[in-house]
């Protein structure tokens, strides 16, 4: 019989007996949006690895997963692999599959880091569009961009070509979506832009599209602690959002990010890893 592919990158070397901290993607499944992050985490006294987006694997026959079905089989393989403490951190939309792996291995998962990850209009909006939201035409306005920005296939030469200059990048993400430290380096905009062009995440999208029914049905069985990361200037995940997901959870703590957009990780990498190694000693 095939070996079922797995889930999870190791980005160190598994040791016994040690926690994961396990780093999950937002909707286009970018991974180096970490990558500021993991510097400041070199020597960390655990395992790090990255868990798969919501897009077609090999695990599930080259289908696309829902949010649900991804969080029972992350969690799944993570008890089969014996791991007992496990942090779990987020961008964004993977801030659903973070809750789902929880929910799934409530003795296990410890603590979840949510990046970006207060999304409680957006799901709503989806959810509901034209019912939801109303009057919030900026809000609206913002998700539509930010949907467009990922959905819309980018050839890599355009994408690099965008890349290359920060008012380009600027140009092409807008003003609100992100703060200037997430375009002041070429590494920091090439990493951005990787969230850019992938027709996957708007049907991702549209497949998970009712998700927040089953989030608020199951949000209080979800015992970790769970740190929201909220950028103050995020078009996306405002402290209000964040508070009507917070509120439906048993244990969490709301930290504002002042002058951070949607993209965090990138823009306040510092707070981030001071947020995971917090979470951390919950292991």
């Amino acid at each position: 019989m095939a070996e079922i592919p797995s889930l999870l990158e190791p980005i160190t070397e598994f040791r016994p007996g040690r926690p994961l901290v396990l780093f999950l993607p937002g909707m286009s499944g970018n991974k180096k949006q970490w990558d500021f992050v993991l510097r400041r985490l070199d020597g960390v006294a655990a395992d790090l690895a990255y868990g798969a987006p919501v897009l077609a694997h090999a695990a599930f026959g080259n289908a696309r997963p829902t949010v649900s079905r991804l969080g029972r089989a992350l969690a799944g393989e993570l008890a089969a692999a014996g791991r007992d403490r496990v942090t779990v951190v987020s961008h964004s939309v993977g801030a659903f599959v973070a809750l789902a792996v929880a929910y799934e291995l409530p003795a296990a998962v410890r603590a979840a880091v949510l990046v970006n990850g207060g999304l409680s209009s957006v799901a709503r909006f989806i959810d509901e569009p034209l019912r939801r939201v109303p009057g919030a035409t900026t809000s609206r306005l913002s998700y539509l961009r930010l949907f467009a920005l990922v959905g819309t296939p980018v050839p890599g030469p355009v994408k690099r070509a965008i890349a290359s200059r920060e008012w380009s990048s600027r140009l092409v993400v807008g003003r609100r979506l992100v703060s200037r430290p997430a375009l002041a380096s070429r590494e920091a905009r090439d990493s951005l832009m990787e969230e850019a062009g992938n027709l996957q995440t708007v049907a991702g999208l549209w497949q998970n599209r009712h998700y927040w029914r089953e989030f608020e049905r199951t949000a209080a069985e979800i015992p970790a602690k769970v740190v929201f990361l909220v950028g103050g200037q995020d078009p996306m995940t405002s402290a209000a959002d964040t508070g009507v997901m917070a509120d439906l959870l048993p244990h969490t703590e709301i930290r504002v990010l002042p002058g951070v957009g949607h993209a965090a990780p990138l823009e306040a990498p510092d707070a981030v890893a001071a947020a995971v190694e917090d979470a951390l000693a919950l292991s």
